[in-house]
């Protein structure tokens, strides 16, 4: 690992506070010893409105390019990882497992107990592939918009084959995938648990990413009844191939900014587990194993 003590606070703090990133960083420290010469930016694939402090483990993920550039050209099956606080004090150390089970992006999800809101740092070491670095920023759950494990998920309707609530398509899968025939608000007053999954398939933006989290999901529950209700949902009310236009206020209503997403939630209506952004048939399965 390299050592954090050859940056002043100050400049840890002004530097995030503005957005810069590790390359940023770097370059503004002026002589650098050979550790951080060699010292890498990670990619990072999460949106900071995902994690917040003082509500257990948080997900983040990242990926790894080498020396090419190429995005996830570098996936040990294990790296080891430190979490910094913004004083650059180490508040907890870990080893992330790699995935890559249906989807194309090589990843690593490091689950980290934050305990302040404020900017941590991430130093990864890749043993003899290098030593990276990225960044992140918690926030609070008073604050936040997003409905988080332990929440009640709201009875919200959304858009089914017998009726679209002005959603036009329901499903820019094709064919259309076979979770449309329930609407939430229905499955929430129901007796079953419920799976939700929000994304675009026609409209994504990175293919890697948020294109085969609908796919895995048919292939691992199929379109038999299971005791559990899988809904879809779609992330535009109208889109076309010039414009995407807006939100389909059911996803609106979610207070999320991003997409894809995915929720269990029990039969209670309460939120058992969320994954945000990016996750394999591994963490897919992890997460219907709670059912």
């Amino acid at each position: 690992m390299w050592d954090p003590n050859r940056l002043s606070r100050r400049t840890f703090l002004t530097l995030l506070g503005g957005g810069f990133t590790a390359a940023a960083l770097l370059t503004a420290c002026g002589k650098r010893s050979p550790q951080m010469s060699s010292l890498r930016t990670a990619s990072k694939w999460f949106s900071d409105q995902t994690i917040i402090s003082n509500l257990g483990p948080q997900r983040t993920i990242w990926s790894f390019s080498d020396d090419g550039g190429n995005l996830g050209g570098l996936s040990p099956q294990s790296i080891g990882v430190e979490i910094a606080d913004a004083a650059l004090q180490v508040i907890h150390t870990t080893k992330a497992s790699l995935h890559n089970d249906g989807v194309a992006m090589p990843y690593y999800p490091v689950i980290v107990p934050f305990q302040k809101s404020e900017v941590h740092e991430f130093r990864f070491d890749l043993g003899k592939r290098g030593s990276y670095v990225g960044y992140a920023v918690p926030g609070s759950k008073s604050t936040s918009s997003i409905i988080w494990p332990g929440d009640r998920f709201p009875a919200i309707a959304t858009p089914t084959s017998s009726n679209s609530r002005g959603v036009n398509p329901i499903c820019t899968r094709e064919p259309s995938c076979p979770f449309h025939e329930r609407s939430l608000d229905e499955s929430i007053a129901s007796k079953n648990a419920t799976v939700l999954i929000v994304s675009t398939p026609a409209f994504c933006g990175t293919k890697w990413m948020c294109g085969p989290v609908l796919e895995n999901l048919i292939s691992q529950v199929g379109d038999e009844q299971h005791g559990f209700d899988v809904i879809h949902v779609e992330v535009y009310s109208n889109p076309t191939g010039d414009e995407l236009g807006p939100v389909a206020p059911a996803v609106e209503a979610m207070g999320v900014g991003y997409e894809p997403f995915i929720f269990l939630i029990d039969e209670g209506g309460m939120v058992l587990r969320r994954l945000d952004h990016i996750w394999d048939n591994a963490e897919l399965r992890e997460l219907l194993s709670l059912i």
